[in-house]
């Protein structure tokens, strides 16, 4: 992280480990960054977590206008690019500033990190379905620290139901899904179903978020490994899909959905696939090779048909990242599995044999319209 970042923020893309400044910085990943170092800084408080975490909230706070809209992409020269395209940093800044309200550094965080989210939270029902996605988490984080707002409320259930009105026209017999085709960070979007279901205690959210969830396990869980949806191609609907090149934000979804699918089912087998979700960036893949960097504590970009892509850029790290904060906060749950009974003890041994003792991170070396379908813009 260190390497990637200067006091502008965070880089996007880099050259192996040196920061490729052609393609400068982006919203996207700054606000991922935020969101780790919230994380990070929450079980490790160092001093080192929290200037970068400032760098990458200067960033996210700058991308915003006085409309609450955001700008994505940052030139190395500090400007924002022109006429850029489509993007869901919209919600991703909202997620950001959600986490920090959660586990704020310090409560004087807390006012204009509010400010900034109220600012903005108007124009959640105007994005597209990662976007709504995005900002649920968001504000699923912002009722944790003030549960009585009832436009976040109302926001949040105009977004879930968007969600769910999406799934319900995309879903055939053979197609549990929101699109005609699995994209990019796929697993986003039953993960706020099921943040939805727990917030608002509905049926409709939770039944929705395990069709899609088990639709998507059914078509990346392959035997005792997880194989992701490739970006080279995707997957659409009655076509073959791409086998390559897998992508370590794909990782990252999945092991963050199975956190929330356990906590909004409490099925255990769900923290069992966590764990092998989060095995792929050590080389639990289709061609058995890390992408996880033990020497450089980078991720590599890319499981790609003859290996990995060996740059390390900002979303792959930051994936990585969150990831395995993920996994340390679901330790949390082990004594309450074991202590369950019959098939939840069993999926509990299996926990334990693949995580055994709690590790520190640092001694670890390994709109609108319901159809239109939306992907994310690749360097």
């Amino acid at each position: 992280m260190k390497t990637l970042t200067d006091d502008t923020g965070l880089y996007q893309h880099a050259k192996f480990t040196t920061p490729n400044r052609k393609f400068g910085y982006c919203t996207d990943d700054n606000a991922r960054a935020v969101i780790a170092l919230t994380k990070y800084y929450a079980q490790y408080p160092e001093p080192g977590a929290l200037e970068l975490f400032n760098i990458y909230l200067s960033f996210i706070l700058h991308s915003q206008n006085d409309d609450g809209t955001v700008r994505n992409f940052l030139n190395f020269d500090r400007t924002w690019r022109k006429n850029e395209p489509a993007s869901d940093a919209f919600g991703r800044v909202l997620w950001a500033f959600g986490t920090v309200m959660a586990k704020p550094p310090s409560p004087s965080y807390l006012s204009i990190i509010k400010d900034c989210f109220d600012t903005s939270v108007q124009h959640v029902e105007k994005q597209y379905p990662r976007g709504m996605a995005y900002s649920i988490l968001g504000m699923s984080d912002y009722l944790k620290q003030f549960p009585g707002a009832s436009d976040i409320k109302r926001q949040m259930a105009i977004a879930a139901d968007g969600l769910v009105a999406q799934y319900e026209e995309n879903n055939l017999p053979d197609w549990h899904w929101f699109e005609d085709a699995l994209t990019y960070d796929n697993a986003v979007l039953p993960h706020a179903l099921f943040v939805a279901g727990l917030n608002f205690g509905d049926k409709k959210y939770i039944e929705a978020a395990e069709k899609t969830c088990e639709f998507l396990l059914a078509n990346t869980y392959k035997g005792d490994h997880f194989s992701f949806i490739g970006c080279n191609g995707w997957y659409e609907h009655r076509k073959t899909k791409a086998a390559f090149d897998q992508q370590p934000i794909e990782a990252k979804s999945t092991v963050i959905m199975l956190r929330g699918a356990y906590d909004a089912t409490q099925n255990s087998r769900y923290l069992t696939l966590q764990r092998k979700a989060f095995d792929w960036f050590l080389g639990e893949n289709d061609l058995h090779i890390p992408l996880y960097d033990f020497r450089t504590k980078g991720c590599c970009d890319a499981l790609i048909a003859d290996g990995v892509n060996n740059n390390q850029g900002a979303e792959s790290t930051v994936s990585f990242l969150l990831s395995l904060l993920s996994i340390v906060e679901s330790y949390t749950i082990a004594d309450k599995i074991e202590g369950d009974k019959g098939n939840s003890l069993r999926q509990a041994k299996l926990i334990e044999q693949t995580t055994k003792k709690p590790t520190s991170i640092k001694s670890i070396s390994v709109k609108g319209k319901p159809k239109k379908r939306q992907v994310e813009e690749l360097a």
